[in-house]
């Protein structure tokens, strides 16, 4: 990316400039971008509803001209070229059928044997030598970035398939296994259920080593045209990605091609919805982030479908790439605009608020991009969580997905901010710890430990249940398998309980049941809650917590979290019991913690001189104040907040208490809404 600090919170606009109003679309690109204070544009090339599948070499070489011209105009006016094919394997076919004018085309087979006619096979040779020709078309036009779509995975929308069971793709499985090997039988025996069959993970080895291959493929492809031009990669989220067995630092490696490396982690909310969604969006940044090269430049990926503020308002659009900035990334890609020539000016009110929040976003920008460590909870992610899961009968695909984002929402939504970096307490839902060495399991219960009741079985199947408090376990049952439960009571007063203190066992809600474990906690742990009957009768233990030999401290929970979070789970008391489980975890000295209403979404960086704490709200109501928690010893030199005119100012209504040796309490008594997130600077001696 240039050198250009005076835009620290980058905008990469992607548009689409269709033949039949090229000239429109580029004449208003150059008018307005820089009243948008738009730094790059990303030409989205044979895009969407007008996509022509696998484009011809034909289409491709007449677009071209039109490209250089693009780049010319735009650097004229000092902004950035990139460009975005719509696809390279394809996303869905939507009745595309490229075998036509590719004789020799291998789409994908899906597992359930479907034939996609546009979706391509990445190990097809025909794709193979076409994508090569097609994207050296594009790269003579030398943009600063290509883009890969996310389509750069062996999952697609539709027909949906989880991997490609061509003949191909069948005949190096079988080399691999030693045997012939049919669709039906390797699809058996990855969804087997209990203990994973082998060939599960000679199958996701297998896709691992094709998708790098892939990627390197097109690597080369543009580096022979083009070699300063760095590839972008978009992905489609972790746990996700756990699918196909993704190999991250190689997959990335070979698609940098020793260039710079391009992120751009999907923030999802394609549509509006709920607020409550930026806790999927932060997640997805964090958890990219983990898994990518520490060196990658991220641009998230603010997306706007089917487009118009019918969809998405500016606010929630603003507050996407606020999010983006204060979780340091260089700035988001934004994909605001249809597809179909409309002028951008048609709604004016997303430009106007690129426009006025540019200031805002820079100087938050500027703060959050330091080097530094954003602090919280640990979260448990492995990039082989597939391998090692352990299926239910009958179970799709999509049950091989990582777990861990319910974990996740539990903890962020009361005010307990997660991260994947190393801390000295670690937090996980479901199947995550089987695919963890002993080594790695005894170094987290040597500290502060928080499991629900799957990640509790999990440790009591490697022999871990000493360490944890626990006799046995029982598989998560519905609740209603253990008869009329009411509630949790939440009794334990060094947990800020208390007699009579309930929290529903509706979970997540009317209509849905959440699995527990019947649990056999050892003598020597502390009940923090029990779970009662329609009379107040403790009938099974609901949450414990436990000292182990080994100095570490442990918290299991009998609910399911996959089942149970959600909906009904939050509560004032859900946010007391979490935050007191995580203060006792982490022996009175939590990372950082965040109280003043219903659901934050908050954080804090540091560095050696300054911390950073940055609190969104993610309610219609406003805040009165925000009051943080935070375990540091250091002395405060200077507080400051950010103004909503992009100024880091000292206050009045800001105020740093010391509660103990190594904990402060730094309060915020002035209000604020969804529409503008708190930022505090502390400076330290």
């Amino acid at each position: 990316m240039p050198k250009d600090r005076t835009s620290a919170a980058w905008y990469a606009l992607r548009r689409t400039l269709p033949p039949w109003s090229f000239e429109q679309n580029l004449r208003e690109l150059v008018s307005c971008l820089p009243r948008y204070k738009v730094d790059e544009v990303i030409v989205k090339i044979d895009t969407e509803e007008f996509s022509h599948g696998q484009p011809t070499l034909e289409w491709a070489k007449a677009y071209q001209p039109k490209l250089a011209k693009a780049r010319r105009a735009l650097e004229k006016a000092g902004i950035v070229y990139s460009i975005n094919p719509w696809l390279t394997v394809g996303h869905c076919d939507r009745a595309r059928d490229d075998r036509a004018h590719l004789p020799g085309y291998q789409p994908v087979v899906g597992h359930d044997g479907t034939e996609c006619t546009h979706c391509a096979c990445p190990m097809s040779t025909v794709w193979r030598t076409h994508i090569a020709a097609l994207w050296s078309i594009y790269a003579k036009t030398k943009p600063h970035i290509i883009w890969v779509e996310d389509d750069i995975r062996t999952f697609n929308h539709a027909p949906v398939s989880y991997g490609c069971f061509c003949p191909d793709h069948l005949r190096l499985f079988s080399e691999k296994a030693g045997q012939i090997v049919t669709r039906e039988e390797l699809v058996a025996a990855i969804l087997k259920p209990g203990i994973p069959h082998p060939w599960r993970k000679l199958f996701l080895d297998m896709q691992a080593e094709v998708m790098i291959e892939t990627v390197a493929h097109l690597a080369k492809a543009v580096h022979a045209v083009s070699p300063d031009t760095s590839l972008g990669l978009m992905s489609s989220g972790p746990t996700t990605h756990c699918l196909e067995g993704r190999r991250w630092k190689e997959f990335a490696s070979a698609m940098a091609d020793g260039r710079p490396l391009y992120s751009r982690p999907p923030l999802g909310n394609y549509e509006e919805g709920s607020l409550r969604g930026l806790y999927y969006s932060h997640n997805s940044i964090k958890n990219t982030r983990f898994c990518m090269p520490a060196e990658s430049i991220e641009l998230t990926e603010v997306e706007n479908v089917p487009f118009t503020k019918y969809s998405k308002s500016t606010t929630f659009t603003f507050l996407q790439i606020a999010l983006s900035v204060a979780y340091g990334c260089r700035g988001a890609s934004l994909n605001l605009f249809d597809h179909a020539g409309t002028p951008m000016e048609n709604d004016p009110e997303f430009g106007q608020m690129l426009g006025s929040k540019k200031t805002w976003l820079n100087a938050l920008a500027r703060a959050c991009q330091e080097p530094g460590t954003y602090r919280g909870v640990q979260l448990l992610f492995h990039e082989k969580a597939s391998y090692q899961k352990q299926l239910p009968p009958r179970a799709g695909f999509p049950s091989l997905a990582a777990d861990g984002d319910a974990m996740m929402a539990a903890l962020e939504c009361a005010g307990i901010p997660t991260t994947y970096d190393q801390s000295s307490v670690v937090a996980t839902n479901g199947q995550v710890l089987r695919a963890c060495s002993d080594e790695t399991i005894t170094g987290l219960l040597k500290q502060g430990l928080f499991l629900d009741a799957s990640a509790a079985r999990v440790l009591l199947d490697r022999g871990f249940g000493n360490l944890i408090g626990l006799n046995d376990i029982e598989e998560p049952r519905p609740l209603d398998a253990f008869g009329p439960l009411s509630c949790e009571e939440y009794f334990n007063p060094r947990f800020g309980g208390a007699k009579h203190k309930y929290l529903t066992l509706t979970l997540p809600g009317l209509g849905r049941s959440a699995f527990i474990s019947k649990m056999q906690p050892a003598p020597a742990v502390q009940l923090i809650s029990t779970f009662v009957d329609p009379d107040t009768r403790p009938v099974l233990p609901g949450l414990y917590a436990f000292t182990n030999k080994l100095g570490g401290r442990v918290v299991v929970s009998a609910l399911e979290f996959n089942s149970a979070v959600g909906g009904a789970f939050n509560h004032p008391f859900r946010t007391q019991q979490l935050q007191h489980i995580i203060r006792w975890l982490s022996n009175g000295n939590p990372s950082v913690m965040v109280t003043g209403g219903a659901f934050p979404l908050a954080f804090r960086k540091d560095n050696e001189s300054t911390t950073i704490l940055g609190v969104f709200n993610l309610t219609l109501d406003p805040w009165d104040k925000a009051v943080f928690e935070i375990g540091d010893s250091r002395k405060p030199a200077r507080i400051e907040m950010l103004t909503s005119k992009g100024h880091w100012t000292a206050s009045k209504g800001l105020t740093v208490k010391r509660v103990s040796k190594s904990l402060l309490k730094v309060e915020c008594a002035q209000a604020f809404t969804y529409a503008e997130p708190l930022f505090i600077r502390l400076q330290w001696i």
